[in-house]
C-alpha cells in the first residue's frame, strides 16, 4: 500500500513537470492526483485503510484503524483524538494524552461519551454512542468540542457514527444536533426564568428543618424588590425550586405557596417527610 503511494507521489512530480511544459493549469492536475489517492486509499468494501481526502471539501477522513495509529505510543508521531467525529491534534498536550498519562484513554479514538460519564477504564465500540445522554449533557459535550476547536488543531473527520465515508454528517449526527439545539433553547429560557424568578436563600438545620427566604439580593443579583418564597414549577421539569416572586406575579399558575406559611411572609419553613 505505502509502496504504491510512494510511487504515486513520484508520479505527481513528473506530472507537474509535464503540466508546466504543456501549459496545463496546476490545480487541475492536483485535483486529479487527490482523486487518485482517494481511490487507492480505499479497500474493496469502500472503508479507508488509511487517511484519505473527502472528494467534496478537501478534509482528511480517518477510519478507526487510521485514527488508532495516532494513539501516543510512538513519540515520533502526533497524538490525535476525536470528539463528535471531529479529529484534533493534541500533541502539544502530550503530558496529558501520552501513554500512561491521565487522558491517554482518549488518544487514537472517539470516546465522546466518556467526556460526560467519566468512564476512562474500558473502551468499547459504543464509547462514541452519546444518544442516551440527557439533553443538558449533550449540550455539555458540544461545549467540550468548542474547547478543542479553540485549543487544538483540527485535522479532519472520523468515519463511522458521526460522518459517512464521504465526510457528510450521518442521520445520527443530525438528530444529535437537534437535541443540542433544543437543550440550548431550554437553557436560554431557564436563564431568563432565573432573572424573572430569582432563587430563594436556603438553609437547613436538624431542629427547624429547611428554611427559605427572600432578600433584595437572593439569587445572586441585586434588585429593587424583595419578593415572597414560592414553589416554582418550570415547564418540562417534574420538580420545583424555591423562587422569590414579585407581588404582581403571585397568581401565576406555575407557582404554589409553601404549606403552613403565611402567603405574604418573606420566610418559610418546611420539613421533608
Amino acid at each position: 500500500m505505502f509502496a504504491v503511494l510512494k510511487h504515486l507521489f513520484k508520479l505527481q512530480f513528473l506530472i507537474i513537470l509535464i503540466a508546466v511544459f504543456a501549459g496545463i493549469y496546476y490545480p487541475q492536475i492536483l485535483e486529479k492526483i487527490k482523486s487518485l489517492i482517494f481511490e487507492i486509499s480505499s479497500s474493496s468494501d469502500n472503508e479507508p485503510i488509511a487517511v484519505k481526502f473527502s472528494a467534496e471539501n478537501d478534509i482528511q477522513l480517518f477510519s478507526k484503524a487510521a485514527l488508532a495509529k495516532f494513539n501516543g505510543e510512538n513519540e515520533d508521531e502526533p497524538i490525535y483524538l476525536s470528539i463528535l467525529g471531529s479529529v484534533y491534534d493534541v500533541s502539544k498536550g502530550r503530558k496529558h494524552y501520552g501513554t500512561g498519562c491521565s487522558y491517554s484513554y482518549f488518544a487514537g479514538k472517539d470516546a465522546s461519551k466518556s467526556f460526560i460519564t467519566g468512564e476512562f477504564q474500558e473502551f468499547d465500540e459504543n464509547s462514541d454512542d452519546v444518544m442516551a445522554l440527557k439533553p443538558s449533557e449533550v449540550l455539555s459535550l458540544y461545549d467540550w468540542k468548542k474547547f478543542y476547536d479553540k485549543e487544538y488543531i483540527f485535522k479532519g473527520l472520523s468515519i463511522g457514527r458521526f460522518y459517512d465515508k464521504n465526510g457528510a454528517k450521518t442521520e445520527y449526527h443530525h438528530k444529535l444536533d437537534a437535541i443540542a439545539n433544543q437543550a440550548l433553547e431550554d437553557k436560554i429560557t431557564s436563564n431568563k426564568n432565573l432573572e424573572a424568578y430569582p432563587s430563594c436563600n436556603i438553609e437547613w438545620s436538624e431542629k427547624t428543618g429547611t428554611r427559605v427566604w427572600c432578600t433584595d439580593q437572593s439569587g445572586g443579583k441585586k434588585r429593587d424588590w424583595i419578593g415572597f418564597p414560592r414553589k416554582y414549577y418550570e415547564a418540562g421539569k417534574e420538580d420545583y425550586r424555591c423562587a422569590c416572586i414579585e407581588t404582581s406575579e403571585l397568581n401565576s399558575p406555575n407557582l404554589k405557596p409553601y404549606e403552613n406559611c403565611d402567603p405574604l411572609s418573606r420566610t418559610c419553613f418546611y420539613k421533608v417527610e
